[in-house]
């Protein structure tokens, strides 16, 4: 176990602590969640469009002034100066650096070109979609080509509540390009070059959760409690539990009363999934670290890792990874080791998707820098 993951002890601990009561405030993640004040515009449409002045029947009104895929142009009527629509489309990374030399180390570029005659008689929102969750309420550094250089501006595009959008209030059509924060590197890792958040984020606390079952995976009570929280058949619940180890730590069937963050490694296809790991709130384990200790299977090289906030009701299964080096599907990384948390009502499929009323994604803490080129915006 690496020293930035929380080791088995300090899980045993927290399992110790909540199955006595103790009381945990997680603060952290409503302050993470709530801070802030801007409001997100609403989700784009694939497609550019113009402004229909036949649906707005008055000049205060907010309406669409212009739409390109992942670009929204937001404003009153009266903004227009009674001028056709500005024009709107997605500015490429190569684009903008021929123009200008980008701003240094930035390591996410999102580019947006509005193309209109005039200055705006009233502020309009730009709203950009992001490629992946940031944390709600991020302030995003955003800049404007002028005079021949890319010019940093004192306002800030803001991540909204909807953490795949950010939102930049504007006065002037123009250029404009948005970056990721300091709170953003890109560090190489296991030979991937990938892209972390740095800064403490909020840590796994299970605060008095409701015990269904505690033992061993060949435990009856446990066996029958998985069976009730899952839905399935004694033999498939068997066959789950062979991915915890009962000698290290018991399985506890629990389910929360609170909700708490949990994080999930995963890469390609395997977006979606019900098995997570507790957050340490710091440095991620490598990929291949995590590989390791939650004993991913083949095709999940934990290139990605997202930051869930799970919500009470939920019912869980924990304890510690079992070694899969010799279970069908895994390879000779698959030692196990790390906590593990089983959530067989988190997702559905078909098809794969996150039940919203059990989790929401908050953030994604790492993924690859190469991804963010290969989108087709």
């Amino acid at each position: 176990m690496t020293a930035h993951a929380m080791s088995v002890r300090a899980w045993s601990r927290t399992i110790r602590r909540a199955l006595c009561g103790v009381m945990v405030l997680a603060a952290i993640i409503a302050a993470m969640v709530l801070s802030g004040t801007a409001t997100a515009a609403p989700s784009p449409t694939a497609g550019r469009q113009s402004v229909d002045t036949g649906t707005a029947t008055q000049a205060g009104q907010s309406v669409v002034l212009a739409q390109d895929e992942g670009l929204t142009l937001i404003g009153r009527l009266a903004a227009l100066r009674g001028q056709p629509a500005p024009e709107l489309d997605d500015l490429s990374r190569a684009a903008a650096d021929k123009l200008a030399p980008l701003p240094g180390r930035n390591i996410y570029f999102r580019g947006a070109a509005c193309r209109w005659s005039w200055r705006f008689r009233s502020p309009v929102l730009l709203t950009f979609s992001l490629p992946k969750a940031v944390f709600s309420r991020t302030r995003l550094p955003l800049y404007r080509l002028e005079d021949g250089a890319w010019r940093l501006l004192s306002r800030r595009a803001v991540v909204g509540e909807v953490n795949t959008t950010a939102t930049a209030t504007i006065v002037r059509p123009g250029r404009y390009a948005l970056c990721l924060t300091r709170a953003w590197r890109a560090v190489d890792q296991d030979g991937y070059r990938l892209v972390v958040y740095v800064r403490p984020y909020a840590e796994t606390e299970l605060t008095r959760p409701a015990v269904l079952a505690q033992g061993t995976t060949d435990d009856p009570a446990v066996i029958e409690a998985v069976v009730s929280v899952t839905g399935q058949s004694e033999a498939s619940v068997k066959q789950t539990l062979v991915s915890y180890d009962s000698s290290r730590e018991p399985v506890t069937v629990l389910r929360l009363t609170r909700g708490t963050v949990l994080v999930r490694n995963w890469s390609g296809t395997s977006t979606v999934g019900r098995w997570f790991a507790p957050s340490s709130g710091g440095a991620l384990p490598s990929p291949e670290a995590s590989r390791a200790m939650f004993a991913l299977p083949n095709g999940n090289l934990a290139l990605d890792a997202s930051l869930h906030l799970v919500k009470p009701g939920t019912d869980l299964i924990a304890g510690i990874c079992a070694d899969m080096t010799s279970q069908p599907g895994y390879g000779p990384w698959a030692t196990g080791g790390g906590a593990q948390l089983f959530g067989p009502r988190v997702s559905t499929y078909p098809p794969p998707a996150y039940d919203r009323q059990r989790t929401i994604i908050l953030s994604e803490l790492r993924w690859q820098e190469s991804e963010l080129d290969a989108i087709a915006w």
